[in-house]
């Protein structure tokens, strides 16, 4: 079988599990939940995959090659201002688009709290994640951009706000919606980095 069908393959079987994922939870799915969505064959799947478990873990794997092709586009904006504010609104339109991804990050939490495998793979997704956005954060300081800020702290916080967008995806809100809540709190922020002309 050729790499590219294989990977297609894969890539259903990912997709399946997640949608399944989302309507029955991972505790209250099954492999075969996983078959009948992706309509391939239990031993087509079971070559890919030995075990539930391991078709989730492929998911995250999966979700973080994903956006890591995603932050790359990001990070080609002009400066380091407009590369944070982009990094939130595509997020929004990734919400908007499909909640799916959001969605999931809910359960793969409650999950890595009890497996030891699963808080590993969160933890490195994320550990990835934040570095990414410190290293956008010290390009910023060194153009003279943003104060001299502490890169960690200030990268930690930036994604306690950004995962403030998991709650519209839980709950309905008739006040606000993620689009507007996502461009005041990126604002806010930017606003708070900003070195002021002068000092």
């Amino acid at each position: 079988m050729k790499k590219q069908e294989q990977s297609n393959r894969k890539d259903l079987i990912l997709l399946s599990a997640l949608k399944v994922m989302s309507e029955k939870g991972y505790y209250g799915s099954t492999m075969d939940d996983i078959v009948a969505e992706s309509k391939m064959s239990k031993g087509a799947i079971y070559h890919y995959y030995k075990s539930k478990k391991e078709v989730y873990l492929g998911v995250i794997e999966s979700l973080e090659s994903k956006y890591t092709v995603v932050f790359a586009k990001i990070n080609k904006q002009d400066n380091s201002a407009k590369t944070l504010k982009k990094l939130f609104t595509t997020v929004s339109h990734q919400l908007e688009k499909d909640p799916t991804f959001f969605k999931s990050f809910s359960t793969f939490w409650s999950i890595s709290r009890h497996d030891k495998d699963f808080r590993n793979a969160i933890q490195n997704m994320y550990n990835r994640f934040q570095k990414f956005i410190e290293l956008i954060i010290i390009e910023g300081i060194d153009n003279k951009e943003f104060k001299k800020l502490d890169p960690k702290i200030s990268a930690l916080s930036l994604i306690l706000n950004l995962e403030g967008i998991f709650w519209f995806t839980l709950f309905e809100s008739k006040d606000i919606d993620a689009e507007t809540y996502i461009d005041q709190i990126s604002d806010h922020i930017l606003n708070a980095y900003m070195l002021k002309e002068g000092k």
